[in-house]
């Protein structure tokens, strides 16, 4: 009998841990059930349930097409859904995924992010790293993406952000790149790299496309005592309703570099300065057929050209400013 009550004693111990332990890969499915351990033998139904089953540092597995509801993220952890895999989230109010946690580092991948009244699609509150990658993110009510986190790394490839109420992406903190992202029919600007409320903000944007956004297709701007320095490569803004590409500042330093890229068609200039400590520097870029001038420089801002750019075609003139012409070395 003694034996007996240790043996039940021992196992009353060991039941909650077993029943609250953590795992390094659990699994998602649309025939998951979230009282269930989020093994590939028993999925859970919903990320929020699996996120709080799986290790710092581990996995979520989608196993097949379906929606799978927001989540907030305070650990490291990814999030990874297969090519051909629809897992989606709808987001109703709020956040569709939520990054915060200190020194976290997350990964999204193939995720379907959809707004119906909802704010952000991702929003990086707080963390390390984020890594974004074969998503689509649209409708939402505030932003599809926005990267707030301090002192962070954040990239985004092979992603689709759309058809949003305000910005497409909008960066305040950080260094992070934008490759292979497509930021379209957004109504106000497609991507802002905006350091209004952080001190610095450094961005790479590479063979991406900012097409049809009410406002700039791309801009950067600081605000007063703050920094932003982006390079955009190899991109193109096209159909946007004020500018291509434009680098402004109030009181900050602003310092934009385009190359080989292209500002095409869009309802104001292709490349726009302004500000005082405002610099974008042109090089191999072309800027054709915009509705006001291919190259705009204003209110004591600095354009730099390296005279190799096609600037042809648009509306209002070539050039409206001073261009200043710098030589290769």
């Amino acid at each position: 009998m003694r034996r007996y009550f240790a043996a039940l004693a021992a196992f009353a111990l060991a039941w909650p841990v077993a029943a609250t332990a953590q795992v390094q890969r659990t699994f998602v499915a649309s025939f998951g059930d979230d009282a269930n351990p989020c093994t590939f033998a028993q999925p859970c139904r919903a990320f929020a349930a699996a996120v709080a089953q799986t290790n710092d540092g581990g996995e979520i597995i989608v196993l097949d097409s379906a929606g799978y509801g927001p989540v907030t993220i305070t650990q490291s952890a990814s999030i990874i859904a297969a090519p051909g895999v629809y897992a989606g989230i709808t987001v109703s109010t709020g956040d569709g995924v939520a990054v915060s946690g200190v020194g976290t580092r997350v990964r999204l991948s193939g995720l379907t992010i959809n707004g119906q009244g909802g704010d952000t699609g991702i929003h990086f509150l707080q963390g390390a790293k984020l890594a974004v990658d074969h998503c689509l993110i649209s409708g939402l009510g505030l932003y599809g993406v926005y990267l707030q986190a301090p002192n962070s790394t954040w990239i985004v490839t092979d992603t689709t952000i759309a058809s949003n109420a305000n910005y497409g992406l909008i960066a305040e903190a950080g260094k992070g790149m934008l490759d292979r992202v497509r930021v379209e029919n957004n109504l106000s600007v497609g991507v802002l790299i905006n350091t209004s409320s952080n001190v610095a903000v450094h961005a790479l944007v590479r063979d991406s496309v900012m097409l049809s956004n009410a406002g700039h297709g791309l801009s950067v701007f600081s605000g007063s005592g703050r920094t932003a320095l982006v390079t955009v490569e190899s991109s193109t803004a096209s159909l946007n309703g004020n500018a291509g590409f434009a680098g402004t500042t109030s009181g900050g330093t602003t310092l934009l570099t385009l190359r080989s890229s292209v500002a095409e068609t869009n309802g104001a200039s292709g490349v726009l300065a302004s500000g005082v400590g405002a610099t974008v520097s042109v090089t191999g870029t072309t800027s054709v057929r915009n509705t006001s001038f291919g190259l705009e420089q204003d209110t004591s801002a600095i354009l730099r050209s390296l005279q190799d750019n096609t600037v042809q075609d648009n509306v209002a003139g070539p050039t409206s400013g001073t261009i200043t012409n710098s030589t290769p070395l």
